[in-house]
């Protein structure tokens, strides 16, 4: 009975503690590829929830499926950096993206914004079936000519596309989503194992 009660309380925790991992937008396929020089493409957007950060990634034009050395950095709403990285082609490309795994990083309710260097790559923008995490929303997007490279906080803001050019991106969550061999059990099928194993603990005390 107290193995049975183990399962139970195990699963409870499981439905209110797991939380989904994923980039904070996604879309189906790009609207466009472009390019007409190097741009610092930000992204502004606010934390509903605490989300925890686990990567940085920049977007790879499934034309090529390159970057460049792309620089991507994270800001809060006081400007102050918070993570940094350099996107290469050393790593996989998930869902359009290729990301750089950070120590992982909570972001707390707030205003936060995440910058990249496109570098001449293409970018894209009015993407098909353009979504954010529940726990994500989109405030607007800025950018600005690139003259030096760095992922530099990026003022003002410019709602000239819908949700502005794709460039930069963050990845909440587990990190092996993206860099792991072998993809990560999801939290449904988790709580279906623990649960088939406190059925076969009930038909034992039973029988």
């Amino acid at each position: 009975m107290k193995a049975i009660r183990a399962v139970i309380l195990l699963i409870s925790l499981m439905v209110t503690t797991t939380a989904s991992a994923g980039p904070i937008f996604s879309f189906d396929a790009p609207g466009n590829s472009f390019t007409n020089g190097s741009w610092k493409f930000a992204l502004n957007f606010e934390v509903l929830t605490s989300v925890t950060v686990s990567g940085l990634g920049y977007y790879a034009d499934p034309l090529s499926g390159n970057v460049d050395n792309n620089a991507v950095a994270l800001y809060d709403s006081g400007q102050n950096l918070l993570a940094s990285v350099l996107v290469t082609n050393a790593y996989d490309v998930f869902d359009f993206f290729r990301y750089v795994t950070i120590s992982e990083l909570i972001l707390g309710p707030g205003v936060y914004q995440v910058v990249g260097v496109s570098r001449g790559d293409n970018y894209t923008w009015n993407n098909v079936n353009h979504t954010f995490d529940p726990n994500i929303s989109y405030i607007s997007n800025s950018w600005i000519e690139d003259l030096d490279g760095i992922a530099s906080y990026v003022g003002g803001s410019q709602n000239d596309s819908i949700f502005g050019f794709s460039g930069p991106n963050v990845f909440i969550g587990d990190p092996r989503d993206f860099t792991g061999p072998n993809p990560v059990p999801a939290p449904a099928s988790l709580m279906l194992l623990l649960l088939g194993m406190a059925v076969l603990l009930v038909r034992r005390k039973t029988f």
